[in-house]
This record gives C-alpha cells, structure tokens and sequence, in this order.
C-alpha cells in the first residue's frame, strides 16, 4: 500500500460541522476525476504503487487466549490431558516480535482459566483463577519445560528482570486478608512482605521505563501514609495527615500522579511529595468519586462523565469540561474521547492541555496502544460487521492520519505494540503486520 496522508484539517474552539449533501456530492465528483487522472498515469507507464505488506501468520485454535507484549506474543492452549480432572494443562507459546519466530513452548498444569502470560530471561511466569471464589496463584516455570521453579497463591502485578524481583499480590477474599510480596524471581523465596492494614488501601507507585512500580502507598481511614521501596520492601517515608471527611465510609481516596501523591475528598484535595510527604499544595477539587490520571497535568475525571484539568505545581484548575471521560498526553496536546449518552460518542479530539480549546478531530478513527516517541500513535478504523480494520499513525500536531496499510480477516481484536500490530483473525490464527510504510 502506498504511503496515503489523510489532512483532517485544523479546527478550533468547536467540533467540525458535517458537509452539506452537496458539498458532499462535488466533493465526490472531484474524487472520481482525481482517480480516473490517476489510473491514466499508472496506465501510462509509470511505477506501480509497491504491495501491501503481508502479514506474518501464528497459528492458533479457537479457546487459545493471546497474551501481547512490546517485543513477545504468546499464546496459551490446552495441551495433553491429566488424571486428575480439576487439574489442566495448558501449553504457553512464546514468540518473538516483530518476527513472529516461535522461542518456547512451556507447559503448565493449571486449576482454572489463564488470565496473565509473561516472561522475563528463561523464566515464564503465569498466573491463574485458583477457584471460582476469587482465589488466584501465579507459577514460574523455566522456559520450553514442564519444569515448575516455584508456585505462590498470589496474583502477578510485575517483573523486574533488573532486579530479579516478582511482585505479587494476595487476596484471600474469605478472610478479608490482603497480603503484597517481593519474591526472587528464580527461587520464588520472599525477599519483603507487607500486609495491607483492614482499615486501609495499598496502590503501586513510581513506575520506571520498563512499567515496574519502585513504590507501594498506602494509606489508612485515620490519615495515617506509608512509602515503601518495592525493591527491598523498606519503608522509604511515612507521615499522619488530616484525613478526609468520608473515608471511614466511602473508602480511602489516594492517587499517586507523577511526583505527587493525591490525598482528598468531599471536602477537597491536599498534594503531597511521594518522596517525602511534604505538603505541596491543597484545592477545593472533591475526589471522592473520581479517578486520577497524569495527562501532562492532573486529569481528575467523574466516572459518569467530565474531567478538571490541574496545574500540578500549584493545584489551580487549568479548564474543565462535561463531556470528556478520558485523556492522553500526546506531543504538545491532549487526545480525549467523551460520549453524548443516548446520543452516541464524541469523535477522538485533540485538546490544547493548557486551556482545553479544541484543536481538532480524528473523527471514526480511535487510539491503539499507547503514545509513540514522536508524540504520534497508532490509529485503527473499522466499519461495524467488516473484517478490515484499517490501521495509521495519528499525528495531533498535525491533525494527519498517515495510513499505513489494512489487517484483513480479522476478527476485531487488534492489539499494537510500537512496531507490529497484532490481530486474531477469523480462523482463529494470530496475523502480525508491521507498523511501518510500505
């Protein structure tokens, strides 16, 4: 396919009208003469435009469960049959991307459904339903065996290969328990434990490059905050702060965002240092009921709709708007989607982070994966009950849409990674196509 670049024109302040019915039909009839112009060049001699590029295809059977990282893919399936019927095994196909050459095939026996896959070095780690109560566990394995290292009853939340370090996560929903650990990543033995108080919420903090969390917050109903180090389990800093009016009943209410930690309520929100739990700055902003997210500010949103914008220096609300419900920093901008209730969804928008001015749309397009770089990301369009999804690079900037090509066959679940997009496609397989210009 060849290199196509989609201007979506520059909008400000408001949402693009739809073209009139005849604007439309001379917009149309200028196509049609710009193509017919351009079949008479091809017809004349000139270069064909190159082929689309072909997908790399990994076979795959209905029920396989594909698991998809920046540089892995792997697929869990059933494999041979046990005596024992509440056990299963499953086998867990590592392979490698952008190639899609097959590293591994591990073995693992299992008592429920396979909801994690990943691997770090020659260990494969996968963490499984226990029971239908809630129980989970999670087993490294060494790659390419049926060779277990080590087998914990808690859930997997992250791997540093850099540290050799698992951090994991027990819910005994019975009892009410919740226990967090940093296990050795060959041994399974725990390096730190920690149990998070009954009266209290624990959340991860700190993430690095590789999106391993280096702190754990937690917070209790009386005010009282604990930083600690994931990698050793120490604690780092604790304070007693004032503790919001509700907690008691509503739940603590704690966000970390960026080098701050967000501690608030009905009655307002105070900013700490997660370095130090120095107090930065307090506003008015209710945070009960809400969800944070760093968006090159401090995105608080409503989880039925509408979002303030933060200055995350001096707490002051930048803008605010009604409609949107999630946002993504993106270059110089913001990429924000929103719905219209009954009335259906807002198009993809790009937003100005300093004012919340409109500066144009997508349109039918919507986001895959996350933001590359070069503040461009992946774009993927596909028509309700169609087998095409069309796939781009959305530049904000810009307001472009550089289409890269079209994954055909495919069933709908396309996920990217910065260089390939993977799709399952509708006889089951997994096809990967490069993100690149063809």
């Amino acid at each position: 396919m060849g290199d196509v670049l989609i201007d979506l024109g520059e909008q400000h302040g408001r949402l693009p009208d739809v073209a009139a019915p005849g604007a439309r039909r001379h917009r149309f009839r200028a196509a049609l003469a710009a193509l017919a112009a351009a079949l008479l060049i091809s017809l004349s001699g000139a270069a064909a435009l190159p082929a689309p590029a072909a997908p790399v295809i990994v076979p795959a059977r209905l029920g396989d469960t594909m698991f998809v990282e920046q540089n892995r893919l792997y697929l869990v399936g059933a494999g041979p049959e046990l005596n024992d019927p509440t056990v299963n095994n499953r086998i867990v196909s590592m392979y490698a991307l952008p190639t899609g050459r097959l590293l591994s095939r591990t073995t693992v026996a299992v008592t429920g459904a396979v909801f994690q896959a990943t691997s770090a070095g020659d260990t494969v780690l996968v963490s499984y339903q226990v029971d239908t109560v809630g129980a989970e566990a999670t087993v490294a394995l060494a790659a390419g065996t049926d060779r277990a290292l080590w087998r914990a009853p808690a859930r997997l939340l992250s791997v540093s290969s850099r540290e050799g370090l698992v951090l994991l996560r027990e819910n005994r929903p019975n009892l009410g328990e919740m226990h967090w650990f940093g296990v050795d990543l060959a041994t399974g033995r725990p390096r730190w434990t920690f149990e998070q108080p009954v009266q209290g919420y624990t959340t991860e903090a700190g993430y690095d490059d590789a999106g391993f969390p280096h702190r754990l917050i937690t917070a209790t109903t009386a005010g009282h905050i604990e930083v600690r180090d994931t990698a050793s389990g120490a604690l780092v800093t604790a304070a007693d702060v004032p503790a919001p009016a509700g907690w008691s009943r509503r739940g603590v209410s704690v966000w970390p965002v960026g080098d701050l930690m967000l501690v608030g309520g009905a009655g307002g929100t105070t900013a700490y240092a997660l370095a130090d739990l120095g107090r930065r700055w307090s506003n008015d902003v209710d945070l009960s009921g809400r969800w944070v997210q760093d968006c090159a500010a401090i995105c608080v949103f409503g989880y039925r709709g509408g979002v303030q914008v933060l200055d995350p220096v001096t707490g002051r609300v930048r803008w605010s708007a009604d409609r949107w419900t999630a946002a993504e920093r993106a270059g110089g901008y913001l990429l924000v989607n929103g719905n219209k209730g009954l009335e259906g969804s807002y198009p993809l928008a790009v937003v100005e982070p300093e004012t919340g001015a409109l500066h144009g749309d997508f349109g039918e397009w919507r986001t895959a994966g996350t933001v590359r770089a070069d503040g461009t990301v992946v774009g993927l369009r596909q028509r309700i009950g169609d087998d095409v999804v069309f796939y781009a690079l959305l530049n904000p900037g810009t307001l472009t849409a550089r289409l890269l090509g079209e994954a055909t066959y495919v069933s709908g679940d396309c996920r990217p990674t910065t260089d390939v997009l993977v799709c399952r496609r509708l006889d089951a397989s997994v096809a990967i196509w490069p993100l690149t210009e063809s």
